[in-house]
């Protein structure tokens, strides 16, 4: 997405997740062809100034000041549209796109920076090429990029968690077919389908991680009922919309007390194979990691698995 000069190549990769209750750490080594990961946390708090504090001196112990890093935006912070490709030259396209998507904005197209990437063509050839528009207040980039230059890490490139999560997806030994993910942290909730590296399709559905928590009994049936529903919509609308054969696979990431409960539920009445996101023997070191922080760190484990 938002590209940042970088100086020489290191063989660690940082990716620092912004969300609206903390910030997430995560550092990836490449040692040969394994990936190992050598850092995994997450720090709650709202406050900016604090958690650039706590962040500074969590990055001076690792000794990681100066790694380029990726950082991933919050859902919340950045708008993602699907609109017309238009018919224009390639260095002409943003330009293009910004004129299109003005309306769209609840601020000033002059306050925005925005990025583009492609939505795949449909093999049904119906309907004009489509692409994916990411838009950001220019102001709100500048404030990330000051609070990591504040940490002591050098600004890489700002990215966004659908992306982040289909780096995490692409390692799976199921890479070369389509692929689902249900991941429901605690203050959003997101469907997306994969191939390999190319995101196909992504939804933000109401439900998330707290709702699933705070529900019990026919609560608890009914937030069931409605994610399996959800993510139907999804595969559904792939394979009609795509019509490249339907996804065999859904990976679940959701709180630890209801995780179990919901892959159960889902494999029994989704047609797909359904498991619990499992990166063992994907990322060595893995193991180590306490399933709630690994929960939270996704998408800055993501972005750390981000390539050039």
């Amino acid at each position: 997405m938002f590209k940042f000069k970088k100086r020489a190549r290191s063989s660690l990769k940082v990716g620092v997740g912004f969300h609206s209750d903390g910030l997430s750490l995560a550092s990836i080594d490449t040692i040969g062809n394994q990936l190992r990961i050598v850092s995994c946390a997450f720090y709650t708090g709202d406050s900016a100034p604090l958690l650039s504090s706590v962040l500074h001196d969590a990055v001076k112990s690792q000794g990681i000041r100066g790694v380029p890093a990726v950082a991933v935006l919050a859902p919340g912070s950045y708008s993602l549209f699907q609109v017309e490709t238009p018919e224009v030259e390639h260095e002409e396209l943003k330009s293009a796109i910004r004129w299109r998507i003005k309306d769209l904005l609840d601020f000033h197209i002059e306050d925005a920076v925005l990025d583009i990437f492609d939505l795949p063509q449909s093999q049904r050839k119906t309907g004009p090429r489509m692409m994916y528009v990411v838009v950001a207040k220019n102001s709100l980039i500048q404030q990330y990029v000051n609070q990591l230059e504040e940490m002591g890490l050098e600004v890489g490139a700002i990215d966004i968690t659908e992306l982040a999560l289909r780096n995490v997806l692409a390692l799976s030994t199921n890479s070369e077919q389509f692929q689902a993910l249900l991941y429901l942290p605690p203050r959003y909730g997101m469907i997306e389908i994969v191939e390999g590296d190319t995101l196909y399709l992504n939804r933000r559905i109401e439900i998330n991680g707290n709702d699933l928590e705070e529900q019990g009994g026919f609560g608890l049936d009914e937030q069931l009922d409605s994610l399996v529903l959800e993510l139907q919509r999804s595969l559904d609308y792939h394979e009609s919309q795509f019509g490249m054969g339907a996804v065999p696979n859904i990976s679940i990431i959701a709180p630890e007390s209801r995780r179990d409960r919901l892959r159960e539920y889902a494999d029994e009445n989704l047609a797909a194979k359904v498991a619990l996101l499992d990166l063992n023997g994907l990322l060595e070191g893995i193991e180590a990691i306490d399933p709630s922080t690994l929960y939270r760190c996704l998408p800055a484990i993501g972005a750390a698995l981000r390539s050039d």
